[in-house]
């Protein structure tokens, strides 16, 4: 009914417009044909394609979802979800009100259009037929709601432990392998890309796909303290480190980033460092203590693993080829994911069932780093602790 009186409104206006026409002296159509081929050319250009697409999916299927079902779909509870809705809705990136044109997409469905987004590993045609919105729209509301995540969430959910957090971290690494003063664990994960348009040899790395790099750390409970995106895969996990803000906060404020001596436990990818330890590289000549101590760093370093398995788990659209062309969208998007992979462990959501296994190293970078003497006697230290 509404298309029949759109196109009764549109031949209604191109009547009036050819009438105007046909007063002017200087434009004549020859032909009645001409005339029909006029109107039915306006009426092609005002109406708007309006596919046929699945009707009411948002508003009325998933309020009915059972708990289960839509944590299945939407990768976390309806609380959280809920919890959510209420953060985004004073958000200025999202708009609620219109002047003119269509009313914008509601605050609940433009987050359902995102977490399926992320959640899922479908095209945006799929979610644009699923949702009932067009495909620029979906491009539109999963970018104006992770810019929105990034802008005003992670602030609030990512953030560098402080105060009594330390020295809870501390204990409960302590607690579980015997390592002292360990503050987190870090590590490196590529997320597949589209081939950029420009220098896409850059983000291809040693497994031949096109990625980004995603640098993490993690404290004992997998929460996310530090995230740092946006570098090719081609790129050493070591230059990714050289130029965070993370390693320009170590460097330059050295107390305050790991107060009472603590550090980061990484794989040998990285440079040892004061603030970060890691293993021996395996040149078949290790010492007992030597390979005790990895195997020791290893299991501390499980916790980055499962976190990156985690993340990857709930939100799979990071598992394959995002479907974005402008790179500098990319990070904002990988960010967000992090972001609301906080949300969810803040608010107690079972963690076991998205955990994916461990992944396999990309690049598989070797060490070939020169140990500063500081750093090394701040090992060796840490194994006469823990390997007796």
């Amino acid at each position: 009914m509404a298309a029949r009186q759109e196109l009764q409104c549109v031949v209604l206006a191109s009547f009036l417009l050819l009438e105007e026409i046909l007063d002017d002296e200087e434009i004549g159509f020859k032909e009645e044909e001409d005339v029909s081929a006029f109107l039915l050319l306006q009426a092609s250009k005002s109406l708007r394609n309006t596919g046929v697409r699945i009707h009411g999916f948002a508003e009325n299927t998933v309020p009915r979802y059972p708990e289960p079902t839509f944590r299945t779909h939407f990768r976390m509870c309806k609380s959280t979800a809920e919890r959510l809705i209420q953060l985004l809705g004073d958000c200025p990136e999202i708009p609620v009100f219109h002047e003119r044109g269509r009313p914008p997409v509601k605050v609940d469905k433009q987050l359902f259009i995102t977490l399926w987004y992320l959640g899922n590993p479908e095209c945006i045609r799929s979610i644009s037929d699923r949702f009932d919105v067009t495909k620029s729209t979906v491009y539109r509301v999963t970018r104006r709601v992770c810019k929105a995540i990034v802008t005003n969430l992670v602030p609030l959910f990512i953030k560098w432990p402080a105060g009594e957090r330390v020295q809870e971290i501390i204990e409960s690494f302590e607690l579980f392998n015997g390592m002292p003063r360990c503050l987190g664990a870090t590590d490196g994960t590529h997320i597949p890309i589209k081939a950029p348009r420009i220098h896409p040899e850059q983000y291809i790395n040693r497994k031949s796909f096109h990625s980004m790099q995603l640098q993490l750390v993690c404290d004992n409970e997998m929460v996310l303290t530090d995230v740092y995106c946006g570098w090719p895969g081609a790129v050493h996990d070591a230059r990714v480190l050289r130029n965070s803000p993370l390693n320009q906060a170590a460097e330059f404020q050295p107390n305050e980033t790991f107060p009472g001596d603590s550090y980061l436990v990484g794989d040998c990818a990285y440079p040892l460092k004061t603030w970060l330890i890691t293993g021996f590289k395996d040149n078949g000549h290790l010492t007992g203590r030597q390979r005790q101590f990895n195997y020791k760093l290893s299991s501390k370093r499980m916790v980055i693993e499962r976190c990156i398995g985690l993340l990857k788990g709930r939100f799979r659209k990071l598992k394959v080829e995002m479907d974005i062309d402008r790179v500098e969208d990319l990070p904002v998007v990988i960010v967000a994911a992090c972001c609301l992979h906080n949300l969810c462990i803040y608010s107690g959501e079972e963690i076991e069932d998205f955990i994916d296994p461990p992944e396999q190293d990309v690049n598989n970078f070797q060490n070939v780093f020169t140990n500063p003497q500081i750093a090394s006697d701040k090992r060796k230290e840490i194994i006469n602790l823990v390997c007796q």
